[in-house]
């Protein structure tokens, strides 16, 4: 296979593999239709308003109701090759990872960072929160008191505007941005808006870790999957496909009223010693009923054995270290390959 996708099962049918990871040659597409929307129309629609016209669009869509796609896992454990690898894929016998991120899209959500974050540490939990640099403002004693508190700080797009990819060259102006904000930070991760995402232009980007894929998910303004519920080298970082769906899908998009869709798909990643990567928002974790939805989630992966509660660098930097791969010489850092 190439060598831009590399996983440690790479080697079982390559053609197979390098398939699901690029989403079958995946590439975002803007429509004029999209783009004015998000050009013109979106930052001027109030919220409730938005989130009524997305359930009314998406609830068109079909979906596996547990956000399940067995194809990859079920194939890979026929082997049993495959199903002894998954079993080391963790260090000190850990079994699955756990890894919580947020990204914090308004200056309401930031308000919101310290309960959450107290929350996730009364059931041992560390997590990454995405902040975005020209939003609102970042303050650094923010970012020191996360890191002092164990929790990790990333880099959410640049401006949170939806024109990040709508071309190469004004994302290449912005990684220059972006790589810049990231020394400032001293990150080394990274999350694109709204999960657009372009892995070839990303290689452009001076990080360790991108989490803009889904394993699986419809819903999604660009829906897709990488069809793995591990990470995976990408080029010249390690991607981390978030593995549940994030909480407005759940929340606001499906209007559920308990975890029981984030439950079951966490019991079957444990089953096949997947990475549990979640995404949520201090924005919509508004309410005590959703902070609720998210505690009962907590307080289950909290109870439950041989857990590895990693922070997504943890995460990327074992993988790197052990399965990610060489860097392919062919990717270069101008973000195309030669």
């Amino acid at each position: 296979m190439s060598m831009w996708y590399y996983s440690p099962f790479s080697e079982l049918d390559p053609p197979k593999v390098a398939r699901w990871l690029s989403e079958d040659g995946f590439e975002p597409k803007f429509s004029l239709v999209y783009r004015l929307y998000y050009t013109w129309a979106r930052p001027w629609i109030p919220i409730p308003l938005r989130q009524r016209l997305q359930r009314a669009q998406w609830s068109r869509r079909e979906y596996r109701p547990d956000f399940i796609d067995p194809t990859m896992v079920d194939w890979v454990f026929s082997l049993d090759r495959g199903a002894s690898r998954a079993a080391e894929l963790y260090p000190q016998g850990y079994a699955y990872a756990v890894v919580l991120t947020h990204d914090v899209e308004t200056r309401e959500g930031l308000q919101r960072i310290a309960s959450i974050c107290a929350l996730e540490e009364r059931y041992g939990f560390r997590s990454s929160w995405n902040l975005i640099p020209r939003k609102y403002s970042v303050p650094a004693s923010l970012r020191n008191e996360l890191r002092a508190r164990g929790h990790e700080v990333g880099v959410h797009g640049y401006r949170h505007d939806g024109r990040l990819f709508f071309s190469r060259q004004i994302f290449l102006r912005r990684a220059q941005r972006i790589n810049g904000v990231l020394r400032d930070w001293n990150a080394v991760g990274f999350r694109a808006p709204m999960f657009h995402r372009h892995l070839v232009w990303m290689q452009a980007l001076e990080i360790l870790y991108d989490s803009s894929c889904f394993d699986y998910d419809v819903f999604a303004p660009l829906p897709g999957g990488v069809k793995s519920i591990w990470p995976f080298r990408a080029g010249r970082f390690i991607e981390i496909p978030c593995t549940l769906p994030q909480d407005h899908t759940l929340l606001v998009v499906l209007n559920q009223t308990d975890a029981g869709i984030w439950i079951r798909k966490s019991r079957w990643l444990i089953e096949h010693h997947g990475t549990i990567v979640l995404n949520t928002h201090p924005d919509y974790l508004n309410s005590p009923l959703r902070r609720r939805v998210y505690e009962e989630l907590l307080s289950f992966l909290a109870e439950q054995p041989r857990g590895w509660h990693a922070l997504p660098h943890e995460l990327a930097a074992y993988w790197r270290d052990r399965w990610g791969g060489p860097v392919p010489p062919e990717i270069t850092r101008a973000g195309e390959p030669k």
